[in-house]
């Protein structure tokens, strides 16, 4: 422990292996060792370690005790794998701030390539340190805002897209849809007034022009008493394989 009374990386191991494993007691068995090896908890040792550190001099996150971002936006995160969601060979975080969900799925599914998109240039130079120093191999970010980059990136490379507490549903789906691969899934964490936005007139009329469909999944985190909700757009190919639009309007 250092002079601040902070846990070090030697002892914040220990805290994560204890707090992942407790953990993986509710993850689907062919989950569980994904977040039991000590890539996966090193990783997150060091992940936890620079958030706070960085979080000194600069705001990224309200509270960014490595105990508290264990009990709830570590685990949050991970709320994909809860609901047995397989790893897609590439993914794109949309907004990607301190590091969550991006992180801790790209520890948890090694093999993803993991694209982390941030428009806030301080949050991205710290995602930019983590690939280095967490190390995330397969991880790289894109500092600006995805709408203003999506003809930069890969067009329909992703399979699967992810956005934490970003923008509205629609909204989200329009940035997404060039970006999603055949048959790609856009996963969105939402809290129950949200899903009043699946139900808007506009916005079913735009998931049938599209092809997509929507699936709400809840999970719970262990220890918390409210359950929370996934929202799963899947894109489902044409006869032709494309889109009706490129940009979902």
């Amino acid at each position: 422990m250092d002079s601040t009374g902070k846990l070090d990386s030697m002892q914040l191991l220990p805290v994560v292996r204890q707090s992942m494993g407790a953990f993986a007691t509710a993850l689907p068995l062919r989950e569980r060792l994904a977040i039991c090896t000590d890539t996966f908890c090193v990783g997150l040792v060091s992940f936890l370690t620079l958030l706070a550190k960085t979080n000194e001099v600069t705001n990224l996150t309200s509270d960014a005790d490595p105990k508290h971002l264990l009990a709830t936006h570590i685990r949050d995160s991970l709320a994909p794998l809860l609901v047995g969601l397989e790893a897609p060979h590439s993914l794109l975080d949309i907004g990607t701030g301190g590091g969550f969900p991006a992180v801790p799925l790209a520890l948890a599914w090694p093999t993803t390539a993991v694209t982390m998109s941030e428009s806030i240039g301080k949050k991205a130079h710290f995602l930019e340190s983590l690939v280095d120093s967490v190390p995330l191999p397969r991880g790289r970010v894109i500092h600006g805002r995805v709408e203003d980059h999506a003809s930069a990136l890969p067009e329909r490379a992703f399979d699967m897209i992810t956005a934490r507490g970003v923008a509205h549903i629609a909204t989200v789906l329009q940035y997404a849809l060039p970006l999603l691969a055949r048959n790609g899934r856009l996963v969105l964490w939402k809290g129950e007034r949200g899903l009043a936005e699946l139900q808007d007139p506009p916005f079913v009329a735009t998931l049938h022009r599209v092809h997509c469909t929507a699936t709400v999944l809840d999970y719970a985190l262990p220890g918390v008493e409210r359950n929370s909700k996934l929202v799963i757009l899947q894109v489902t190919p044409t006869p032709t394989g494309r889109s009706s639009r490129r940009n979902g309007s």
